[in-house]
This record gives structure tokens, C-alpha cells and sequence, in this order.
């Protein structure tokens, strides 16, 4: 998630939660973070002249709870009615993430924040350097480079990968991930089954 959005953004989705939810059913808002999105659920539903289309649009505010949007207002936490959507979908354009999607379920309103594009990047980046740097599940007795470990690493995860692929993903020269891919197919690591077009590579060990 991209940390300004949080701080504002997602400020605005918890100020938003408060003022509209429904508190006689004594059951609490629920937030679950992953790693990749955060869930936002709220026991209530969307007035009935609001649907989750407009809601990112200026529209007139309904608060479920009017005193407690009031002391929202007096508090300086709201700037103006209606405007908390309207100001996360202004800080989604600003800092390149997409909008929460919304939806009507389970008795309440479900918000789901997706993360930054430059999030998921970085994310996919990291478990692609976990994957390669993990030690293999078996003992092998013939010797291994720590090129071949990562490329043995890296097929793990697509056994369609090209040498040019491997070369590009590990950072490595093609002419090295050539001489990798002889040793471990002598070694009987490896095994190309089918064309070099069409075929994929089978890890013989694990």
C-alpha cells in the first residue's frame, strides 16, 4: 500500500466506518490486512440514495450517526459533508493506487483497498528473490554453483521458462545460465522434455 494513501486515505474509510455504523448490533468493525489488500467490514448498508457506482462522487451526506458526525465535524476531522469518498478517490489519482472496491454483503458493507502498482512490484520482487534463495528441499551429492541453486529455484516456479528468461530474471549473462544449464543436465538434476519451442524442463531431483 502506498503510506500516504494510508495515512489519509484510509484514514478517511475508518472516520467514514464510525459515523455510519450500526451500533446496536454490538458487533464491531473488522479489518483484516494481507499482504496484498486490506478488507474493511462495516455492519450497516448504503443510504438508499447512495449505491457504490456514485458513492466517489459529491453527494449529500445521510450519517447513520449524526451526533457522532457531528463531533467528527466540530473535532475538525471532517472538512465538509460528503466529501470523505470524494477525498479517498482523490488521493487513489494522486498516488497511483486503484479504488476500493465496495460491496453489500453479509448484513454490512464490505470495503476492499487494493495496493500501488509500485507495491505489487516490489512485492512480486521480494517473493522472486525469496524463491531463488531458498535452500533445496533434498540433499544432492553432486556439487551445485549458486547459479545453478537459483536456476533449479527458479524453474520451481515455471518449468516453461526459456534460458534468455532465466538469464533476465536472475541477472545473469545467457552465456552463464548455457554453461549452468549443460552442468545440470550432465549432473541428471535436469531434463528438457519435448521441443526447445514447444517443450518445458523437468527437475529430475528435487
Amino acid at each position: 500500500m502506498n503510506i500516504c494513501f494510508q495515512k489519509i486515505g484510509f484514514r478517511e474509510i475508518i472516520y467514514n466506518s464510525l459515523q455510519h455504523k450500526v451500533y446496536n448490533t454490538g458487533v464491531p468493525i473488522q479489518v483484516s490486512v494481507y499482504e496484498d489488500k486490506i478488507y474493511v467490514w462495516n455492519d450497516g448498508k448504503l443510504p438508499s440514495t447512495i449505491t457504490k457506482d456514485n458513492l466517489f462522487e459529491k453527494h449529500a451526506s445521510k450519517p447513520t450517526n449524526p451526533k457522532i458526525a457531528q463531533t467528527f465535524f466540530k473535532a475538525g476531522y471532517v472538512e465538509a459533508w460528503g466529501r470523505g469518498f470524494e477525498k479517498i478517490k482523490e488521493e487513489c489519482d494522486k498516488f497511483g493506487v486503484p479504488m476500493p472496491e465496495i460491496e453489500e454483503n453479509t448484513g454490512g458493507v464490505m470495503i476492499k483497498c487494493n495496493p500501488s502498482f509500485e507495491y505489487e512490484k516490489l512485492l512480486k520482487q521480494m517473493k522472486l528473490k525469496q524463491i531463488i534463495t531458498e535452500p533445496l528441499t533434498e540433499p544432492i551429492t553432486e556439487p551445485l554453483t549458486d547459479e545453478e541453486i537459483k536456476i533449479i529455484n527458479l524453474l520451481r516456479t515455471n518449468n516453461n521458462y526459456t534460458k534468455t528468461e532465466l538469464a533476465q530474471n536472475l541477472d545473469l549473462s545467457l552465456a552463464k545460465v548455457k554453461r549452468s544449464m549443460v552442468a545440470l543436465k550432465e549432473k541428471g538434476i535436469i531434463e528438457r522434455i519435448g521441443s526447445n519451442k514447444k517443450g518445458y524442463w523437468n527437475i529430475i531431483k528435487k
